[in-house]
């Protein structure tokens, strides 16, 4: 199966490549100024933000959109000081981010970095995204797979955080990494197990009993976790085996998607934190981050938006071709406008098994319901609760096993008779959530 190439994807993609040939360009003068500076330090030579200058070039050619033309470039540093280069697609809804990422990690990987191997760390906002993600890149058979199988020979890893990890899986395969922003929170780094030393993870650190090889590992990259010395009954200070640290020293390819939840100080330190080459942002409303003056300082932080699509793109592409009807209803009672949204699925399945016996495709209607409340201590009989919807829908007519709550405490989509909805054999006719429609549904 592939995919049509949309004008405004290739558009996209354009301009990814031209920033990406200045990039090179301007990495390989900053390198030779590293050098100059190393061999003749009473020089004083300045080593420039190679990824700023690239930035600088786009500019100077009117490649920039055109909203962004006046806004600087928001320069983005690694923890142990190194410029990285950081670039955000901003694209609708149901633009094809995920199509336009894999196609821009091909580009970097193979293009700036002249490799077919490495590690991308792609991260998401949310368990919704994060299994369609993993849905699309785990099989071989979708086009966003092809294409980072293309990218690398076939040689691609799917992983999770839990996962093991060699060094030699990255030196001779395509890691790709799939992680919820969530699960990289440094405030709760030693709860974690991205941060706590485990067993398998091999290949990157010195053998414990080297203590100059530890010290060399932490002076070339000093923002790695180190053993507490009393704790770890240690003479010298000892790098963590920790997949934490492991990604510090790969300095993997980060792909954000829903850039703009990753804002804050702390999503930024974390991402940050783990040293990357390269961040790709993704993104329907970039975000920018106002200066900050205080106790803590810092300046702001905009987004560096490279190419912008509109949601008149999409139309002209036939991108959106399923109308919005709002059916308003005055009142205040919500049983009301939950009996009409019933009595509408009711027709539509009416209609739809006409439509079927006449020798059309199977089409089966199921309605959302978005309530206030999902928590069992939440339910006060104030605010529509999922639990008072369920019951509401039971007494209407409708069984239980058509009825589906997806919430972060309860997902009845993950029962295994419920996991395809397009299935016949599927008997979901309602679905009650609270966040599902702007996670990705």
């Amino acid at each position: 199966m592939a995919l049509r190439e949309l004008e405004y994807q290739a558009r996209v993609l354009r301009i990814v490549w031209e920033y990406l040939d200045a990039l090179k360009d301007e990495k390989q003068g900053a390198d030779l100024a590293a050098e100059l500076a190393r061999r003749n330090p009473r020089a004083r030579i300045a080593v420039p933000d190679f990824a700023e200058q690239a930035w600088e070039v786009l500019r100077a050619g009117n490649k920039l959109p055109a909203s962004r033309m006046g806004i600087p470039y928001s320069p983005r540093r690694d923890k142990i000081g190194n410029p990285v280069p950081n670039v955000v697609l901003k694209v609708p809804t149901g633009g094809g981010k995920t199509y336009l990422a894999a196609l821009s990690l091909e580009r970097i990987i193979s293009g700036y970095l002249g490799k077919d191997s490495g590690f991308v760390l792609w991260v998401v906002p949310n368990e919704a995204i994060f299994s369609q993600t993993w849905e699309q890149l785990n099989d071989r058979q979708h086009p966003y797979r092809q294409v980072l199988d293309r990218l690398s020979a076939n040689r691609v890893r799917m992983m999770e955080k839990d996962t093991p990890l060699d060094a030699r899986d990255v030196e001779q395969g395509l890691c790709v990494m799939l992680l919820m922003l969530q699960a990289a929170n440094r405030e709760t780094r030693d709860s974690l197990k991205m941060f706590q030393d485990r067993g398998d993870v091999h290949g990157f650190f010195p053998p414990e009993g080297n203590q100059e090889a530890h010290s060399k590992a932490l002076e070339a990259t000093p923002n790695l976790d180190r053993y507490d010395l009393a704790e770890a009954q240690a003479q010298w200070p000892m790098v963590k085996d920790s997949l934490g640290n492991a990604l510090r020293l790969i300095r993997p390819i980060i792909v954000m998607d829903e850039g703009h939840r990753a804002v804050s100080d702390l999503a930024f330190d974390t991402l940050y934190g783990f040293n990357p080459c390269f961040v790709l942002e993704l993104t329907a409303t970039p975000t920018d981050v106002a200066a900050r003056t205080g106790r803590n300082p810092r300046p702001a932080r905009y987004a560096n938006i490279l190419a912008e699509v509109r949601g008149i793109d999409l139309d002209r592409e036939g991108m959106i071709k399923m109308p919005l009807n709002v059916d308003a209803r005055q009142g205040t009672d919500w049983r009301a406008p939950l009996g009409a949204a019933l009595q509408r699925l009711n027709a539509l399945e009416t209609e739809a098994q006409r439509y079927r016996a006449e020798g059309g495709r199977y089409i089966r209607p199921i309605l959302l319901v978005q309530v206030e409340r999902t928590g069992a201590d939440q339910r006060d009989g104030h605010r529509i609760h999922a639990l008072d919807v369920k019951e509401w829908l039971a007494r209407a007519g409708l069984d239980e096993a058509e009825i589906a709550i997806k919430t972060a405490e309860t997902n009845d989509l993950r029962n295994p008779e419920n996991q395809n909805l397009l299935e016949p054999t599927n008997r979901i006719r309602a679905i009650i959530t609270k966040q599902a429609l702007q996670e990705g549904w």
